[in-house]
């Protein structure tokens, strides 16, 4: 049977994630109130998707389904899904399956981040043995009264082995004007109301060759989305946060990850333009250069 293929430049997602299994990149988006996953072996040509998650009416969320990451952890795949909570709060929840492509399932009814508070965009680092959430704590809270504006920051909670629990209280990694590159807030409205933001998107963790531990995240500033970096002055999660001065990547694209391609190139993974409805994955080679990364491609 012929497979119907679609190109990259075909397929609108925001917040991209891709896996590579066995020869074959899986990237996964989200659909309404469901995950898909479309394989590829070239990063261009594309199959038609299939449903990996569906929200369940008996769940703790009920709408607003984005940043689906998929990590392999202890022989198994883990889906981290932002959702919008029955209490309107948002958090992310933690889905299992034993394959890629296979039916993710709730490991608890209940988010995996904080509920007493909205987050977003959680992600799993892994630290020696001990797994870690990293999240966005963003607006409605974290509202400044005096400068009427809201102020992103990026969070962490040790998860017990088996994800299922919390093993500690979460703690600060940095607020999102603090960077350099993030300075100038974003300006937008929200149902029916003028919002000032310093956005704190997509925190995403990666361990470099010289044992830096590197930090990607996207603000907004100006209203143009961009690829943040930090390091870890002491290369743990725990350490203090050195915030570089130029963006990874500033051409109004963001929400990042990063993969190995089948070639052994480090990929640079997020979507562009932030501008509905034409958002895009974008898949940019790497390099590592004295503790930090730089983007290898030209002519982007």
């Amino acid at each position: 049977m012929e497979i119907f293929m679609i190109r990259t430049e075909e397929i609108r997602i925001r917040d991209p994630y891709v896996v590579v299994y066995q020869n074959t990149y899986y990237m996964y988006r989200a659909s309404g109130k469901s995950i898909l996953v479309h394989k590829s072996t070239d990063l261009k040509n594309w199959e038609e998707p299939v449903t990996v998650y569906t929200l369940s009416e008996n769940s703790w969320a009920y709408l607003d389904l984005w940043a689906p990451e998929v990590h392999a952890y202890k022989g198994k795949f883990y889906l981290f899904l932002s959702l919008l909570g029955k209490n309107e709060l948002r958090g992310t929840e933690i889905s299992v399956c034993d394959v890629p492509d296979g039916t993710f399932l709730p490991i608890s009814n209940k988010p995996a981040t904080p509920s007493d508070r909205s987050c977003i965009d959680g992600t799993l680092y892994v630290e020696g043995d001990t797994p870690y959430l990293v999240y966005s704590a963003d607006w409605p809270h974290n509202y400044d009264q005096e400068h009427d504006y809201y102020v992103g920051e990026i969070w962490a909670v040790q998860l017990r082995e088996d994800l299922k629990e919390q093993a500690d209280e979460p703690f600060l990694l940095f607020r999102s004007n603090e960077a350099p590159c993030s300075k100038t807030p974003a300006v937008h409205e929200y149902r029916g109301k003028t919002v000032t933001r310093f956005g704190s998107d997509a925190p995403y963790l990666i361990r470099l060759q010289d044992g830096t531990l590197y930090l990607t995240w996207s603000p907004i500033p100006d209203n143009n989305y961009i690829v943040a970096a930090a390091v870890s002055d002491n290369n743990s999660i725990k350490g203090n946060w050195i915030h570089l001065e130029k963006p990874l990547f500033d051409q109004n694209g963001g929400h990042g990850m990063f993969f190995y391609d089948l070639e052994g190139n480090r990929k640079l993974c997020l979507h562009c333009p932030e501008r509905p409805p034409y958002e895009r994955a974008l898949f940019l080679n790497t390099r590592e250069e004295k503790g930090m990364l730089v983007l290898a491609d030209e002519n982007i």
